[in-house]
């Protein structure tokens, strides 16, 4: 195994319980030079020359890999909007970074990229070395979990609240109760509180809960994390406050979470609570 990645929160570098893989493809020697240098000593990296060698890379590779970085454009001239969305598509859980230079010639490449799901962009000379890189690596893993959280909720929370849960996702190391989510939305507590009423049997206390819980099964399942590492890195008042909000909403220790699927664990544990609670409410109803 390679050496252990890092995971960026407010409060500083924690280290990670499992080594992390990030894939350099395509980008210049100089680019590849200051990605290593950022990444050493907190992830392993591997090359990939070509955008058609990345695929092969990522089918071979036994550990997980949380990132890939790639320029606008291969050495061949190749656009990435189309690898791109490939990643996407066949990888969903790979954090993705486009790595290129300022300048308004690239601007169209800006948006084709972003659109077509880069989650992160790094500009040479800018925020390419050290912290810095290593932040906008991070922002991207941040960015991927939630948009993986979101999908597997989406399903499950009535879309009208769609947005709450975007935005408690969105900064889940801030947004730890109803009044500061409402406060990043704009709006009053009571406005959270009547959208709820409206669209489930859920309140907003516990779906705030579930979003959290939901993206805490995650990081379980996907970087190995401990409990305390991801305490910390979500703001909860300490490891064993998360350790008992994971048993008395999902019935099960944080190992037991991880060991039955992360977040297709929490998943259903919310699924089995929203038919409690309607069979309740038929029962009253009746």
């Amino acid at each position: 195994m390679g050496s252990e990645a890092a995971l960026l929160g407010v409060a500083g570098t924690v280290r990670m319980e499992r080594s992390r893989f990030v894939v350099a493809c395509g980008i210049l020697p100089a680019q590849r030079a200051r990605l290593v240098d950022a990444l050493r000593g907190r992830a392993a990296i591997r090359i990939a020359d070509s955008f058609g060698d990345l695929d092969r890379l990522l089918l071979s590779q036994i550990d997980p890999v949380d990132c890939v970085v790639l320029p606008f454009h291969d050495p061949s001239g190749a656009d990435a909007t189309r690898t791109v969305r490939r990643l996407v598509k066949s990888w969903p859980r790979v954090a993705i970074v486009a790595y290129g230079t300022v300048g308004s010639q690239y601007s169209n490449d800006l948006r084709g990229l972003a659109a077509a799901g880069v989650h992160q962009f790094v500009f040479a000379g800018i925020d390419d070395d050290g912290v810095a890189f290593r932040a906008v690596l991070d922002a991207a893993r941040q960015q991927c979990a939630a948009e993986n959280v979101l999908a597997s909720l989406s399903h499950i929370v009535p879309s009208t609240l769609h947005s709450m849960v975007e935005a408690a996702l969105s900064k889940p190391e801030q947004i730890t109760t109803v009044g500061t989510l409402a406060s990043s939305l704009g709006v009053v507590r009571g406005t959270i509180f009547n959208r709820c009423v409206r669209a489930w049997p859920i309140s907003p206390e516990e779906m705030l809960t579930w979003t959290r819980l939901a993206l805490v099964a995650y990081f379980l399942e996907t970087t190995g994390c401990t409990v305390e590492t991801i305490a910390n890195r979500l703001s909860y008042a300490s490891p064993n406050a998360l350790r008992n909000t994971i048993k008395r909403y999902c019935g099960l220790r944080a190992t037991e979470v991880r060991e039955a699927g992360g977040l297709k664990c929490v998943v259903r544990a919310l699924r089995v609570r929203i038919a409690s609670l309607e069979k309740r409410a038929a029962l009253h109803v009746e």
